[in-house]
């Protein structure tokens, strides 16, 4: 379940002015288990509301990494939990986008595991850049 960042993500280097996107749509019995999860590991973070291509988008930051989460019915029609990862990091910084990225990834994957929240599935699928908004 973990996710790793394939070499030729992107196809080019992340601007300074840019976000990398990672997203996650997390099938699982217990829903609310796996919310209140992401709610623990982001507590810290604060929140935030940004126009991101028109639309609104909320959700908490820290300023090099954000994340927006919604529920919503996935393909198969079965409730899911979609995460939205957004990092900053150009190449060459340490971390860099990517990293953070990893890094926020495997710490909900060995959260929701120590916790014993059973999860039927993770789909993980890496976008383009976006501009970055704040």
């Amino acid at each position: 379940m973990r996710w790793k960042r394939r070499p030729a993500w992107g196809g080019r280097p992340l601007g300074a002015d840019e976000w990398a996107v990672l997203q996650a749509e997390i099938v699982a019995g217990d829903l609310i288990a796996v919310d209140d999860a992401v709610e623990e590991i982001t507590g810290f973070m604060d929140p935030f509301r940004e126009d991101l291509d028109g639309s609104p988008v909320v959700g908490v930051t820290d300023g090099q990494l954000a994340v927006v989460k919604e529920q919503v019915i996935d393909a198969r029609g079965r409730r899911a939990l979609a995460l939205s990862l957004y990092a900053a990091g150009v190449a060459g910084s340490s971390p860099d986008a990517f990293a953070r990225l990893n890094s926020a990834a495997s710490a909900l994957v060995d959260y929701l595991n120590a916790e014993g929240i059973v999860v039927d599935s993770i789909s993980w699928t890496e976008s383009g850049p976006i501009k970055r908004p704040f």
